[in-house]
């Protein structure tokens, strides 16, 4: 196939798992339809990562021999499912953000697999990013789906520490690795955040009630004490609240 083929093929195989999976699962009306991008493997901002994330960050190297390029996707949540988690009482997380953010994860997992098969029943080679998670000495991932996201092309980061899309940032991030032939998308050069492109709005620092999240940084430790709390009630650390109740939340607001 050639590189339209495959991007089409690719981004039809996504769509189509994310939307009869949630069918087959009967699971309620959760995500929105999938945004996927491609970033070269030998790209020099990935292959910094270990310096600006975490120095046993993971490249697309350690999962495959030669890979040219990492498919980055984005999964939205809808509106219906964002509304659950504002004003929430006591700001704990609602129940229904817990569970969409579990539902989510174990969706992913499986849709990586299915992704690899067909990549490699077309001829292409293909690979999951295995042995990925947080490092809860630093917490920070050794595989950061936001980075890799960004060097696809997809987004770039608000203030809020996550990748605003022009679907927003109200969602979740995987990516796996293969040897196919498409080029790879830019990094994105205009912010699409607004305080960061115009020094206005600021509500995602206003909506995280622990002090975590300021203009002038982020205190990791505070936003997981937070999300420890809500891993006692839910079974999983989540919070969300700086990704709901915002004006990127379902689109890029500065662009």
């Amino acid at each position: 196939m050639n590189e339209k083929e495959w991007k089409t093929t690719i981004e039809e195989l996504v769509t189509s798992y994310v939307r009869d999976y949630q069918k087959e699962k009967g699971l309620p009306d959760l995500w929105r339809t999938p945004l996927v991008g491609y970033a070269d493997a030998n790209d020099s901002y990935i292959q910094k990562l270990p310096e600006i994330v975490t120095d046993v960050h993971k490249l697309p190297q350690d999962f495959m021999e030669n890979p040219k390029v990492v498919i980055s996707y984005f999964i939205p949540f809808t509106k219906a499912l964002e509304r659950t988690n504002v004003g929430v009482e006591d700001n704990f997380a609602s129940k229904e953000w817990a569970d969409a953010y579990k539902a989510t994860n174990t969706m992913m997992a499986s849709l990586n697999e299915y992704l690899v098969q067909k990549i490699r029943e077309l001829g292409g080679r293909a690979a999951v990013t295995e042995g990925i998670g947080m490092l809860y000495d630093v917490l920070k991932s050794n595989w950061s789906q936001r980075h890799i996201a960004y060097a696809a092309g997809l987004g770039t980061f608000g203030i809020n520490n996550m990748l605003i899309t022009k679907e927003g940032c109200c969602g979740r991030y995987n990516s796996i690795v293969a040897d196919i032939p498409v080029e790879p998308g830019e990094h994105l050069k205009e912010e699409n955040c607004l305080y960061k492109s115009k020094g206005i709005c600021k509500k995602c620092v206003q909506n995280c009630f622990s002090g975590a999240l300021t203009t002038e940084g982020f205190d990791r430790r505070k936003c997981y004490e937070t999300c420890e709390k809500n891993l006692d009630i839910f079974g999983v650390d989540v919070c969300g609240k700086c990704v709901t109740d915002i004006p990127c939340a379902f689109t890029a607001p500065s662009v």
